[in-house]
């Protein structure tokens, strides 16, 4: 059964997805990454790389049963990570099996929570060479949407690879668990596993 944002085989993943380069570090950024165990635990560690406190962040997973099915959603909110921290949402534990969804970021602006940007866990499903958008995108752990993705600068990606997209949130709209329809991606990256100290 399978076993991982801002860098997810299904449980297992990392992921950086960057706020637009300025000067310096950029006021807002996050670097993802998820732990398993090879009893079922799964956690996904979210890690502010930007110069200014990060409100929230709303974890979103899905739990699997032995088939990889869906057996019902999970939702975690990590609050005020200060810069160059890092918190952990424990999405399953010890038998239990689980898979990453979304993320959804937000900043406090004028005093007032904003939703920053929104990622989703995906999967390279099909790799097309010499297209233009090479790439076809589907849902990490379960099905419902697919996403064309590619170009001339755009990342290698391996076919089947775990991924993460995101896409600037938009003001006024709820938290959706799939992509919108026909609006592409602004960064593709990698998803793989947190980095874990050796001896630990």
């Amino acid at each position: 059964m399978p076993s991982r944002f801002l860098r997810a085989a299904i449980l297992p993943a990392a992921f950086a997805a960057l706020a637009p380069a300025h000067a310096g570090t950029a006021p807002y950024g996050i670097d993802v990454c998820t732990l398993s165990g090879t009893s079922g635990q799964y956690s996904v560690r979210v890690r502010n790389t930007g110069s200014a406190p990060l409100a929230r962040a709303d974890i979103t997973g899905v739990r699997l049963d032995a088939a990889g099915r869906a057996q019902g959603d999970i939702a975690v909110s990590l609050t005020a990570i200060p810069p160059g921290r890092y918190e952990t949402a424990i999405l399953a534990r010890h038998g239990e099996s689980a898979a990453l969804v979304s993320i959804a970021t937000y900043r406090v602006v004028d005093g007032v929570e904003t939703r920053q940007q929104e990622l989703f866990a995906g999967k390279v499903a099909h790799v097309s060479p010499g297209s233009a958008l090479q790439y076809t995108l589907a849902p990490l752990a379960l099905r419902g949407w697919t996403v064309a993705y590619g170009g001339a600068n755009a990342p290698r990606l391996e076919p089947g690879s775990a991924v993460l997209l995101a896409y600037p949130a938009r003001g006024g709209k709820t938290v959706d668990s799939r992509p919108e329809a026909g609006r592409s991606p602004t960064e593709v990256t990698p998803l793989k596993p947190c980095v874990v100290p050796r001896g630990r």
